[in-house]
């Protein structure tokens, strides 16, 4: 897997919000140039464990860690609350300090790898903190520690490490974009992804490959439903497609989830964007498959993200269609979803549940005459 510490893009037009999951237990190559004797680094190595499996609204103004894992709700998983309780945030931080401390020390010219991946590693832990927390400040810093690292990871002499770090350079763009609104960031996002994917040979790094692909695939999506593009759409389909060849869910499958739902939903786009039956018909049945797999997965919010994104395609398959069973079925399927919204802290998603319902019940409206 990918070695950072961030969430993907859950693609979520259902709820119109900006989902990020954290599944990949990939904190190996911060822990591998840690001390094992150090304080930290069993503390660190808890504190990734925590992280994983988890998932959150990328949104600003969440300046500490602390607060993220504060806003946790009921819906949320529960490895969120752990995170707070047992001290997880603050021990990110004070990786941070042992990184700094760690990059004083060792010399250029004498072990310019070991430098490079101290320098990487910043990355990882500052983006993670910016992403969690939506600080903009954390995530530019992260970029920082990026660009050092890529003075002495250069595609000639290392291609495979200056890929990777080029990569997680356009993870951080690509939240800096959403948090901002930034569609020249995105676009900065998408760029610097396509150029790591280039040089991540799926042969050799396969996980790395399908996952690069995959966040090509998301930021193509994000792009053209701001756009309104049929061409940018197609591109997402595509790149989705090309990674779910390697991300299957044998191999990979709350990663082939992750892939699975934003193929869906770039079908999903592209249908509504074009009034195309046949994508949007398309879509539904890629949602199913990924509900099915979380029937079994302690994930509520997840597994809401999903099931309101079914109702959305159901929705708009039935305005182009004029299926009126199709029109009842969503008019049902956000009926469920207000149910286990309510009395819950997600007070914005119950709304945008209960708007859609009505939008859905005055399409059976007009259908009916």
């Amino acid at each position: 897997m990918p070695y950072h510490l961030y969430a993907e893009a859950v693609l979520a037009p259902g709820l119109n919000a900006n989902f990020q999951w954290r599944y990949q237990n990939s904190g190996r190559d911060l822990l591998a140039i840690m001390d094992r004797e150090s304080p930290v680094y069993g503390a660190l190595n808890q504190s990734i464990q925590r992280f994983e499996n988890t998932v959150f609204e990328l949104e600003p103004n969440k300046p500490t860690l602390i607060e993220w894992a504060n806003s946790q709700d009921t819906l949320q998983d529960t490895a969120d609350i752990r995170e707070l309780r047992l001290g997880g945030a603050h021990v990110f931080q004070q990786s941070i300090e042992l990184l700094q401390g760690m990059q004083m020390m060792t010399d250029r010219a004498e072990d310019p790898s070991h430098l490079s991946a101290i320098h990487h590693n910043i990355g990882d832990v500052m983006g993670l903190i910016g992403q969690r927390s939506g600080s903009i400040h954390f995530l530019e810093q992260a970029a920082l520690s990026y660009e050092q690292a890529l003075e002495i990871r250069t595609q000639d002499d290392m291609p495979l490490e200056w890929a990777l770090t080029t990569y997680n350079m356009g993870l951080v763009m690509q939240a800096v974009g959403v948090l901002e609104d930034d569609k020249s960031m995105l676009k900065q996002a998408l760029q610097t992804m396509q150029l790591a994917a280039t040089q991540l040979p799926r042969q050799s790094v396969p996980e790395d490959w399908s996952a690069a692909l995959c966040s090509v695939g998301t930021v193509l999506y994000q792009l053209g439903v701001q756009r309104k593009g049929s061409r940018t759409l197609e591109q997402a389909v595509v790149a989705l497609r090309n990674a779910l060849s390697e991300r299957t869910q044998d191999k990979h499958p709350v990663a082939w989830a992750i892939t699975q739902n934003n193929l869906a939903a770039a079908m999903q786009g592209l249908g509504e964007h074009e009034e195309d039956i046949a994508s949007l018909e398309a879509s539904i049945p890629l949602y199913d498959e990924v509900v099915k797999y979380l029937e079994s997965a302690e994930l509520p919010l997840v597994k809401a993200i999903i099931l309101s994104n079914r109702a959305s395609a159901m929705q708009a398959l039935a305005m182009e269609s004029d299926y009126l069973d199709m029109a009842e079925s969503a008019v049902a399927a956000f009926d469920s979803l207000i149910e286990l919204f309510d009395g819950t802290d997600y007070t914005g998603y119950h709304q945008q549940a209960s708007d859609r319902k009505a939008q859905a019940e005055a399409l059976v409206a007009s259908l009916q005459v």
